[in-house]
């Protein structure tokens, strides 16, 4: 299955957007923002309607007013999301869907340790290191 990348008409231009470019989008009254990492488009479409077209496997709504790139984002808690170098506010509504878009591995359940090794570094993390450094994988 090949994936299809967006096409926007802007003015009397048609501007292609990759969706793996795509970092966030942002809904903002009656027009949306999708953020990519070297530009912004604006189009006049509801976020919802965005939302039914975006792969759920690539994008998950997190607000009313936000769906992120799963690609993009490097980590998260129960109230942000960190996209590039976003902090993304989560609806409580919305929680439940991010958390099942990642698999989630939970470090008290597992009889091992997780932490992030530096390239060239074999030597493991403190525990307060790995927390700040690890980033999520999809």
């Amino acid at each position: 299955m090949t994936m299809k990348d967006f096409v926007f008409k802007v003015g009397k231009n048609y501007s292609k957007i990759k969706l793996l470019d795509i970092v966030y989008i942002q809904a903002e009254k009656r027009y949306v923002t999708i953020v990519t990492q070297n530009d912004c488009y604006s189009s006049m479409i509801s976020i919802t309607e965005l939302e039914k077209l975006l792969p759920a496997d690539l994008f998950c709504r997190i607000h009313r007013s936000y769906i992120i790139s799963l690609s993009h984002t490097d980590k998260f808690n129960d109230e942000l999301a960190f996209v590039g170098n976003r902090k993304i506010p989560i609806a409580k509504q919305y929680k439940n869907a991010l958390k099942n878009a990642f698999t989630v591995i939970h470090g008290n359940a597992c009889p091992f340790s997780l932490v992030k090794i530096r390239a060239g570094d074999h030597k493991p993390l403190s525990h307060a290191d790995s927390d700040q450094n690890l980033k999520l994988i999809s």
